[in-house]
Formats: structure tokens, sequence, C-alpha cells
């Protein structure tokens, strides 16, 4: 009885944090001049901002399948666009900012393997980290002389530089080695014994660069036309080009949007942290009110995901976790 307390409480608690931002945004907003605003929108914005969006999701599950295909040919790229696909509307039922990537490796690791699903899809997550900050940073750095102070763009060049550091010694046994000295006893050893071999996956892909290689071309792909499609979409609203800012801007709130815990795909964050980008940029509510009506349309495309599952492309094998090698 009180961890469905607690568990009720926790739903509640995310459903406000998702809600307060739209409120509060929407509250600003002068009904009277958000019709005029929407009238004054490019007819071809709306399909600019959702071809974009689709066309990541498709390059999200092509680079997570060429991640799978330098281990094991036994996952096709229909089936692992399928998964990716089906994942991606599952996501919208649970309120976690990762299940899509959890849904999605459970599906895969029947097929594919339990470690190599796993760290397939932990490679994809640090490459899309490090490009998303990448572009970021760049971004800042043209801004510095105009409307970012210097002192900012200066703390993120930083902060990049330490993130690449700590994930290239990621990567290395021996500087690993002292911090599981300390880890390790607090793991549970069921546990303990899934992330070794999950360690050990995610070290194999030193030995598959060109993989990376073009998983990292890929992703590099899919942020810019993330970014360009945000860019039409304010093009088509505001009638200027943002494409400076928005490289500055839109990965970063995305790479904070999938890093909270705390609502379904970042949802009522992501919206809070675009109206802070809009005040930067001098938009007024009414034309924040259109980008986030236009903008949260995509999520009509998660619904596609609904195809495989009535299709039955998607068989949830039994164990979502990696067993032991026996």
């Amino acid at each position: 009885m009180k961890m469905n307390y607690k568990k009720t409480l926790l739903t509640c608690l995310k459903i406000i944090a998702t809600a307060i931002p739209f409120i509060l945004i929407f509250k600003q907003v002068d009904f009277m001049k958000l019709g005029p605003a929407l009238n004054k929108v490019q007819w071809w914005a709306i399909p600019s901002i959702l071809s974009s969006a689709l066309l990541v999701m498709i390059l999200q599950g092509t680079r997570w399948w060429i991640l799978i295909r330098a281990f094991t040919n036994n996952l096709s790229f229909i089936r692992s666009i399928s998964y990716h696909f089906s994942s991606s509307f599952y996501s919208l039922l649970i309120p976690n900012s990762l299940s899509q990537d959890v849904i999605r490796t459970v599906f895969a690791s029947k097929q594919a393997g339990s470690i190599i699903s796993w760290s397939s899809t932990w490679i994809a997550k640090i490459l899309g980290i490090i490009i998303s900050f990448g572009f970021s940073v760049y971004g800042l750095l043209l801004l510095s002389d105009t409307t970012i102070p210097q002192n900012v763009s200066i703390i993120t060049g930083v902060l990049f530089g330490i993130l690449i550091l700590l994930i290239i010694l990621s990567f290395s046994k021996n500087c690993t080695r002292f911090l599981r000295k300390f880890v390790n006893p607090l793991i549970p050893k069921k546990f303990l014994s899934w992330l070794e071999n999950l360690r050990e996956g995610i070290y194999q892909f030193r030995n598959k660069k060109l993989f990376l290689l073009i998983v990292f071309i890929c992703t590099v792909v899919m942020q810019f036309i993330m970014i360009i499609g945000v860019v039409l979409l304010l093009y088509g609203i505001s009638g200027k080009f943002y494409f400076t800012q928005c490289m500055a801007f839109i990965p970063l709130i995305e790479m904070i949007c999938m890093a909270q815990p705390f609502t379904p795909n970042g949802i009522g964050v992501r919206e809070a942290l675009v109206a802070i980008m809009f005040k930067q940029l001098g938009l007024t509510s009414e034309q924040l009110g259109v980008y986030i009506i236009i903008s949260n349309s995509t999520i009509l495309l998660k619904f596609l995901g609904l195809i495989p599952i009535f299709y039955k492309f998607n068989d949830l094998p039994k164990n979502n976790l990696p067993e032991t090698e026996k």
C-alpha cells in the first residue's frame, strides 16, 4: 500500500512537471494574436519539421543497427527499424526519457544478443552526446562576439574537453581498474556480472573503427538535419534565419531533455528551455506558442510505431537483462 502511494505521488509529480511549463508559457500568450500568428506561418514550415523529424527517427534506428551489425547479422535492417519505431510509440506510455532505448534494446536482444544490443545502445548514446555537445560548443563560439558572454563559451568548451577526455579514458581498462575497486563491492553480484559483460562488449568496439566512423558520420548528419528542421520552422514563423543560434541551443536542449528522468521524451522540460531560447532571440510569446504547437505535432510520428506492432514484427524476449555465460 505504501509503495502504491509513493508510485502514485511520483506519477502526479511527473504530470505536474510536464504541465507547468505549458501553463506558464500559454498564460503569457495573447490568444487574440495567436490566430493571426498561426496564419502568418509559411505553408512549408510544417512539412519541413515533420520531414526532418522523420529522417532523424530513421537515422537513429539506422546507426543503432549499424553498431549491432558490427558483430552479428542476425538482426535485419527492417526488423531493427520496426523495433525502433515501435519503441518510440511505447515511450509515449512510459514516463521516462530513456524508455525508448530500453524497450528497443530489449526487443533486439532476442536476435542480436543482450550484450551486443546493450553495448550498441550505449555507444550510440555516447556518440550522440559528443556530437550534440560539439555542435553546441561551435555555435556558442560563433555567438560569443554577439549575444553570448564569452565566459559562457569558454566554460562550455572546457566542459566539452573534459567530457571527451573522460569518454576516452573510459575505454581504457587500466584507467577504469582503479574506479572498479571502489564501485564493485557496492553492486549486487548478479548485476555486476551483467555490467562486466557489458563493459567487455563496449571495449570490443575499439576493433570496429570503420563501423564507428560510419555511425559518427550518420550521427553528425542526423544532428544537422534536426537543426535545419528547427531553423526552417523558425524562418516560417518569424521570417528570419537563426541557424547559428539553433546550432548553439537546440542540441544542448535535446541533451538536457534526454538526460532528465522526470518527463516522457523531455516534454515540458523542452518547452521551458525553448522559451528561454525565444527570449534570447527576441521573439514574441505568440510566436513561441505557435512554435510549441507545431513542433509538438512531431509526436504524431511516434504513432507510426503502431504499424510494426499491429503486424507483429516485434516479439518481446523473455529476459530483458543478459545472463552470464554458462
